[in-house]
């Protein structure tokens, strides 16, 4: 088993009185593709804004390796924002760059590398996805598929040692959704990065995951391998993944 590269305990988190997270804790393994899942409204998102920094848990630390940066100040959590990359849902894109200008905007906005330095890295980022020559292409001329591609270029141009995906198949037909997935393995094996994946698509966690979390009512139900998810017999894994399956 893998040392934890993040170690989250007793998490609580409240929102206008409702309990979004209840005492979760959790290791994420270094150097592995972690899954957390769970239907909406139970927390996983929280849980990733809470690991990102973006929200501050009411009670409970978080661990990144042996610093706890439950109380860390702004500084402390931007030097460890240097060392993630982030895939969101919806890509988030900017519209008034061009392909090659998002890709380089996190070189460009931690003052890492010169612009000519990190026009190459993105260029060399660009054509192991398949889109080295779009690097001056609208960001309203690419496909669904292609913005998914852009956005990971970006997440990965820091060559972070953790790279976190927010519902990364949402919306996405079979063939893209298929696609996607390939990208976060891609992902893994370019940087040895911790992977966390943020999902509600079993077939990817299924296949893809080498360690599934699920969340249900704010608490952490299981945690383990896809195939120990698959042959539970626990009441709230079986009821979770009848439903999934009735959606699917």
């Amino acid at each position: 088993m893998a040392a934890p590269s993040i170690k989250i305990v007793d998490v609580v988190k409240t929102f206008d009185g409702d309990k979004v997270l209840d005492g979760v804790s959790l290791d994420i393994l270094a150097g592995k593709i972690n899954f957390i899942i769970g239907r909406s409204g139970e927390g996983k998102s929280v849980l990733m804004k809470i690991l990102t920094g973006l929200y501050q848990p009411d009670s409970g630390s978080i661990f990144y390796g042996d610093k706890n940066l439950t109380t860390a100040r702004t500084k402390d959590w931007n030097a460890l924002r240097r060392k993630m990359g982030l895939l969101f849902q919806d890509g988030a894109l900017f519209d008034s760059m061009s392909l090659g200008e998002n890709v380089c905007f996190p070189l460009w906005f931690h003052h890492l590398a010169s612009p000519s330095e990190a026009r190459k890295r993105a260029k060399t980022l660009l054509g192991e996805l398949g889109l080295a020559e779009a690097f001056f292409s609208p960001i309203s001329s690419l496909s669904t598929g292609e913005r998914k591609r852009v956005a990971l270029a970006r997440a990965l141009i820091m060559e972070p040692e953790i790279v976190f995906f927010d519902e990364p198949t949402t919306g996405l037909d079979p063939i893209l959704s298929s696609q996607v997935d390939e990208l976060i393995v891609h992902a893994q094996k370019k940087t040895g990065a911790t992977v966390i994946v943020v999902s509600h698509d079993m077939a990817a966690t299924l296949t893809l995951a080498d360690t599934v979390t699920l969340l249900h009512q704010g608490v952490v139900v299981f945690n383990g391998t896809p195939k120990q998810l698959s042959q539970s017999d626990e009441p709230e894994i079986k009821l979770f993944l009848s439903a999934v399956n009735l959606e699917n």
